[in-house]
């Protein structure tokens, strides 16, 4: 299958966790290409105190990466969005418009603590919305609050909000108890799309190990909409179907 879409990638060199020089970001990118992704979207970190990075930084180093691309053929076309922790600090910063959305201002990727959601979570998501930003909430399979409560994914996506699965969970990647909440979170249905969330060129070959767990655990339908489908719907600002 081709035409993967990857919402959670961390291709751009030296920005953070992900790839740590340019010849990592372009292997990375070749790794997801030849696995089925024709749009990387690069959503490095925007979290302070740990990656302070910032709109005007993030846009820098993604522009400093592009002469480079295009002297690779057969690479997935790119975009940068960012993952927003969600703190005091990155969520004014949405409110303010000074954050990275998805391409087309409709969608935002967030990131949480993992032991804990903030207790206004709700109302915070709802401001969100009436912004015209859809939150897109990353792997939540690897929360605590989760595994403690699946039920909490459940009220916040009934509340509006989207569930992107890192699809190398389902492989194992993190552990067991991601795994395990990986699984129960997809049997539930609670997953709008799926990612990569590569931070190396490496974690190609656990995507695709995730990847064929949908596979055999749902088929080819189920792939197409969590690669495809979803990802397209997401950056419309809408939930899909």
């Amino acid at each position: 299958m081709t035409g993967f879409v990857d919402l959670h990638c961390h291709w751009i060199a030296g920005i953070d966790d992900g790839a740590r020089d340019v010849a990592e970001g372009i292997e990375m990118l070749e790794a997801l290409a030849r696995i089925g992704f024709t749009r990387v979207i690069a959503t490095p970190h925007m979290r302070p105190g740990m990656f302070d990075n910032d709109k005007p930084s993030l846009v820098s180093a993604y522009e400093r990466m592009l002469p480079h691309l295009r002297e690779v053929p057969g690479l997935p076309s790119v975009d940068l969005a960012s993952e927003h922790y969600f703190d005091d600090v990155v969520y004014q910063r949405l409110l303010d418009g000074e954050g990275l959305p998805y391409p087309g201002q409709r969608a935002v990727l967030l990131e949480f603590y993992e032991v804990a959601f903030p207790t206004s979570l709700d109302r915070s998501l709802f401001q969100l919305r009436s912004r015209g930003l859809l939150p897109v909430i990353a792997h939540p399979e690897r929360y605590r609050a989760i595994w403690r409560s699946p039920e909490t994914l459940e009220r916040l996506v009934e509340g509006g909000a989207a569930a992107l699965l890192d699809v190398a969970a389902l492989a194992g990647k993190y552990g067991k108890q991601p795994q395990r909440s990986a699984e129960e979170l997809l049997e539930a249905g609670l997953y709008h799309a799926a990612c990569s969330d590569a931070h190396r060129p490496g974690d190609a070959d656990a995507v695709q190990a995730g990847i064929r767990c949908v596979e055999r655990g749902y088929g080819d339908e189920e792939v197409d909409f969590l690669f495809r489908e979803g990802p397209l719907a997401l950056l419309e600002g809408r939930l899909p179907d």
